[in-house]
């Protein structure tokens, strides 16, 4: 361990990452993804050490070149994996050179171990920080740190600096890039603290602490589009000690400019202040007036289009809320950025986010249609209403439009690209225009929830009608979260009234105390979009363990995969899946004499589920962005002990009629058993089996996005197998690389199952007449077929 080698001794709770470079070997944008699986190197005990704190992003590996570039021996701890004890000893050991702390997303209060560093090492040590290492500096001293006023996310600015500190020698007006939507609040600038950097319209860009060495610039100079952001690491690198006046005067004789443009927080007078509310309501207004002057997009053509069923019938929200499954019952959000965390997720797809946060049983998906601050759009609305009906139907959670809706057109945009209820800020409406707006989105069919953030509108949302009202724990006009707000006006909400707690929910911990206060919905968004497992996030915040892997009384199964197919009964199914089956097929063609209608499928998966439990399985998700298997084998191995996959057997049936059957049985898998094209996989949402028969090509057999190949009769369902010794050169041997893994039917019995897996050796076998008496399953029969692959060596 590096810290270690030094000549101290501590307690850390994981390694430091380390490494050296010779002049000719300094790393390289393209090696910095390498950076953090390198082994530790050995260090001399008087080696200078830079400690860079990382917060958690992808800059750090920029500045760690520039570092290294420099000359500097960097150790990187991850901001909740190094103590201050450990800094303290390093610090005593005589070798820590000075400290990095880099940008990171968030506020600094989110920071782990950052502003307890700057706190401890100022005046020891010289220290940076860059954008988020900045705001900290804000924060340690009292500084405030808020909304910056729009989310800048890689735009650049000219400069003007102080020329002292990092600026030394410097020019004027140099170009640097900038990544945050939070920045330190000028008029509460510490007095410790002096301004260092400007760009032209007065926003602060750097700050330099009068006494120690302690130096902070809001943007990246790390970044290529920065210029001089060598030369600043290099400035750094060149102080010692903990003070300005252990250090060479020249850091500190800059020339400062004549005079600086005054910041926008700075002019006129402080009170007058527009607030984060008052701004975006300002844009949104706008944005409307731009909207209706669309070609075919006036409040009258929206009107006629609501008028002519532009949208499905709206899910009744209230009872979604009331009706949970769990409590409280959960509002997921789907929200990229926001004033006051900047980006959160900026790659994330709507509809298959949506879906996912279905799936794992939330009950509403709150859908953030701003887009300058929030970076959501109508576009994202439509894409999850969409999605969530054709995957769920009836069934799916009921869609929020949250935005910041002041008239008549914003819920027509609404209900016609079809939202269930719509978010209404009481803060932003007198009460006329609050009654006015709520007695229309009932008009419309939706619901409204109401938001509130004190007493005062809560008697307003009450006095209203409002039946839904959401308590925002964020103060909207400085963006301050006080977790204390619901349960501060809980106690006014009277018995029918569905009361939510919006804003500020990390965890179990913060939902425990409003159950007992009559909250009966939270809403979650940036915890949710940040969660690497959500449907586990959402689980823990019921309170509802871990599902439990259940022994399965089925004898063990084979190697070889057994689908017992044509199955129409809950009682042959259940037969299958105790004999020990692995997947269950459901004819979906109509004509056919083993067909079943997709609802009373249905219920024989819900029976089947109910075995271990009716979740969904894990890759249901498999097309939402998840990982999940991609291959027939792992798929059965990630189902539950015991519990069968089901499959959805379909023969030329067009992609919708597909999308409807899936949804309205529930099945886990879907096979295409006709000459549907390889690429229809790509396009339908759960993995696909696709059939083959001896006639096609080895080259369509690899083809496609299917998770194995069935090899079936010249016609299927007939009971009569095909020449085995055609399956390798259709599929490849075993043993070479592009074998493909295939599912072997056509014709299989108990006379001939053993003889078929012994010399085609497939992934699995597909019965159904072989299995049948007078054309009726037999369990017998079905225990036999499977009890003969079970014994297969």
């Amino acid at each position: 361990m590096a810290a270690a080698t030094n000549g101290v001794s501590v307690t850390k709770p994981a390694p430091p990452v380390i490494k050296t470079f010779a002049p000719n070997q300094l790393p390289t944008l393209s090696s910095a993804n390498d950076i953090y699986n390198l082994s530790t190197s050995p260090l001399s005990p008087t080696t200078p050490i830079t400690l860079l704190i990382d917060n958690y992003d992808s800059f750090v590996f920029n500045v760690y070149q520039y570092l290294c570039a420099e000359g500097a021996t960097v150790v990187v701890y991850r901001n909740d994996q190094i103590t201050l004890e450990a800094i303290h000893a390093l610090h005593r050991s005589g070798t820590l050179r000075n400290i990095v702390i880099s940008p990171g997303p968030g506020h600094p209060a989110d920071s782990g171990i950052s502003p307890a560093v700057i706190r401890d090492f100022a005046g020891k040590v010289p220290i940076l920080g860059v954008c988020l290492g900045e705001q900290a500096m804000f924060h340690v001293w009292g500084g405030r740190v808020t909304y910056a006023g729009s989310v800048v996310h890689g735009k650049t600015s000219a400069i003007t600096h102080d020329a002292k500190g990092l600026y030394r020698g410097l020019p004027q007006g140099f170009h640097v890039t900038r990544y945050h939507s939070l920045a330190g609040e000028e008029a509460t600038l510490p007095g410790c603290l002096e301004i260092t950097s400007w760009t032209a319209d007065g926003h602060v860009m750097g700050v330099r602490h009068k006494q120690f060495t302690v130096e902070g610039v809001q943007y990246h100079p790390e970044s290529v589009m920065s210029a001089h952001g060598r030369d600043m690491v290099r400035n750094f690198l060149g102080l010692t000690g903990g003070t300005w006046a252990d250090n060479d005067p020249s850091y500190l004789s800059g020339a400062q400019p004549l005079s600086r443009p005054e910041s926008p927080a700075a002019s006129g007078a402080q009170a007058q202040k527009e607030t984060i509310l008052e701004k975006i309501y300002r844009q949104r207004k706008l944005d409307v007036d731009t909207a209706m002057q669309l070609p075919g997009k006036s409040l009258a053509h929206l009107r006629a289009l609501v008028a002519h069923g532009a949208a499905p019938a709206p899910i009744d929200i209230y009872a979604r809320l009331t009706q949970a499954k769990h409590a409280p019952a959960v509002m997921a959000e789907v929200k990229r950025a926001s004033p006051s965390k900047g980006m959160i997720d900026g790659t994330a797809n709507a509809g298959l986010r949506a879906l996912e946060y279905a799936r794992a049983g939330a009950s509403v998906i709150s859908v953030l249609t701003e887009p300058t601050w929030f970076k959501g759009s109508l576009e994202d609305l439509k894409e999850v209403t969409g999605v969530l009906t054709t995957a769920m139907g009836a069934d799916r959670p009921a869609v929020l439009r949250k935005d910041f809706v002041f008239c008549e057109y914003q819920l027509l945009e609404a209900r016609a690209a079809g939202a269930d209820a719509v978010l209404l800020i009481v803060a932003m409406l007198t009460d006329t225009d609050l009654a006015r707006l709520l007695r229309l989105t009932r008009v419309l069919g939706m619901e409204a929830l109401v938001e509130v953030n004190n007493a005062d509108e809560m008697h307003r949302a009450l006095a209203v009608g409002s039946r839904i009202i959401g308590v925002n724990n964020r103060n909207l006009h400085t963006f301050d979260v006080d977790m204390g707000t619901t349960s501060a006006v809980a106690g006014m909400v009277p018995e029918g009234v569905v009361l939510c707690a919006l804003s500020g929910i990390a965890g179990r911990k913060d939902v425990e105390p409003y159950l007992t206060e009559g909250v009966h919905a939270v809403l979650v968004g940036e915890a949710l979009m940040r969660a690497k497992d959500r449907a586990a996030f959402m689980r823990e915040l019921w309170g509802v363990p871990e599902p439990t892997p259940v022994v399965s009384t089925a004898p063990e199964k084979s190697k070889t995969l057994v689908k017992i197919c044509g199955l129409k009964t809950k009682e042959h199914a259940l037969a299958a899946a105790k004999a020990g089956a692995h997947m269950l097929g459901f004819i979906f063609v109509p004509g056919t004499k083993r067909y079943i209608v997709p609802s009373h499928a249905r219920e024989i998966v819900r029976a089947v589920r109910g075995i271990t439990g009716n979740e969904p399985m894990p890759f249901a998700f498999a097309k939402t962005g998840s990982a999940a298997p991609r291959d027939l084998a792992a798929l059965v191995a990630a189902a539950p002990v015991g519990r069968p996959l089901t499959v959805g057997v379909f023969q030329n049936a067009s992609r919708e009629e597909i999308l409807t059957a899936v949804r309205e049985s529930g099945v886990d898998l879907i096979q295409l058993h006709g000459d549907e094209d390889p690429d229809l996989a790509t396009y339908l949402p759960l993995p696909v089996i696709k059939v083959f028969r001896p006639s096609d090509s080895p080259a369509l057999i690899r083809s496609g996005a299917h998770v194995a190949a069935l090899l079936d009769s010249a016609v299927g369902g007939s009971g009569l197998p095909f020449d085995w010794a055609m399956v390798p050169q259709l599929v490849g041997e075993p043993e070479e690389d592009d074998h493909v893994a295939f599912v072997l039917a056509g014709g299989l019995h108990l006379g001939n199952v053993v003889e078929a897996i012994r010399s085609t050796r497939p992934v699995g076998v597909d019965v159904s007449s072989g299995v049948e008496v007078d054309g009726v399953k037999s369990v017998e029969l079905i225990e036999r077929f499977i009890d003969e692959n079970t014994a297969i060596k």
